[in-house]
């Protein structure tokens, strides 16, 4: 499908999928950072709503340093998933994100038979906060999980493009940790490993241009740089530079490794394996992101036994997300390979 000069691969998708793609590059494509988040609404807000149209009772903890818990099934549910979404440091989770972890939490209980399964958002700080903050976040929400009880072994990790970033933040602390950070209850021991960590389109190279930016930069539903040759390329370059660029440039050099794992040294994430028993990353082969899986995969494969890559034939950004965008009734391919994973024993 052509847009505006831009090309989206269809690969068998509903035709309202690939409007609804179009719809996004559109709509990120000439904002500001202040203008995009003036468009948003408060991640808690969105839940809230989504929850008083489904007839759930909203379920929110409160974890101190501007940072919430949403929950999405029981808390006393024998497998707990912790969502971090994406969003570019720009923008909080929306409802169409909360619509498809939903069905992964009911598609992976109807899997696991006489166990119940609970996704739960974190809600984190947006720029012009940056790092350490999110780290922050998600290590106050990993230690508030362990507090009530909750299993490493029974707690698996998703997130996606930025949210995937700050599960990487986590484990470069665990591993690495930053005097000026609060202590993480993950452990190198192997008594506290995690279940495991999904990472979809995780987003590495933030402030960079890798070579499937240009390649995939027309096919993609968010752009890495500008193609309008009427404005100044630089002042003006969008989406992921743009965004990453802004949030790098607050962040102090010492501290770039944690936000910029492609840069970390070799040896980095020796001993990952102690932390999370198993990694599946999912990337789109038609994204901008494509480089930034592969070469996760590759940094991480040398270390951990179990880092397994899925790259979907033209896929996008988040693909398997945004069917649910678009009100796609069927989960496709790649949803089916988490919820299978999730399940697996």
């Amino acid at each position: 499908m052509l847009c505006g000069g831009l090309s989206f691969p269809l690969q068998n998708k509903p035709f309202k999928r690939a409007i609804f793609d179009a719809s996004v590059r559109f709509l990120t494509s000439d904002l500001s950072i202040p203008q995009s988040q003036s468009f948003s609404k408060a991640g808690v807000t969105v839940y809230q709503e989504w929850a008083k149209e489904m007839g759930f009772k909203s379920e929110i903890d409160e974890l101190g340093e501007e940072a919430q818990l949403l929950w999405v099934g029981p808390k006393s549910a024998d497998r707990i998933v912790l969502y971090i979404p994406g969003g570019g440091y720009v923008s909080p989770v929306t409802d169409y994100m909360i619509r498809f972890f939903h069905r992964i939490q009911q598609e992976t209980e109807t899997k696991i038979k006489g166990k119940e399964v609970a996704v739960v958002i974190l809600n984190y700080s947006q720029y012009p906060k940056v790092f350490p903050t999110q780290l922050i976040q998600i290590v106050s929400a990993i230690n508030h999980l362990f507090s009530t009880g909750v299993k490493a072994s029974n707690l698996s990790l998703i997130a996606d493009s930025a949210g995937a970033n700050i599960v990487l933040q986590l484990l470069s602390h665990t591993l690495h940790s930053i005097p000026q950070v609060p202590h993480s209850l993950l452990s190198t021991d192997g008594l506290n490993s995690l279940r495991g960590i999904c990472l979809m389109s995780p987003w590495v190279s933030l402030n960079e241009a890798t070579p499937s930016h240009f390649q995939n930069d027309t096919h993609d539903i968010l752009a890495s740089k500008r193609l309008d040759l009427y404005v100044d390329p630089i002042a003006n370059s969008q989406t992921f530079l743009y965004w990453g660029s802004a949030y790098v440039a607050k962040v102090p050099t010492s501290w770039r490794q944690y936000v910029k794992v492609n840069c970390a040294p070799e040896n980095w994430f020796n001993d990952i394996d102690k932390l999370v028993n198993r990694v599946l990353i999912t990337v789109g082969g038609s994204e901008v992101l494509l480089d930034d899986a592969v070469s996760l995969r590759e940094q991480l494969v040398r270390v951990h036994p179990e880092v397994h890559i899925d790259i979907q034939a033209g896929g996008l950004h988040d693909d398997p997300i945004l069917d649910s965008g678009a009100n796609v009734k069927t989960l496709g391919r790649v949803a089916q390979l988490v919820i299978a994973w999730l399940a697996a024993e």
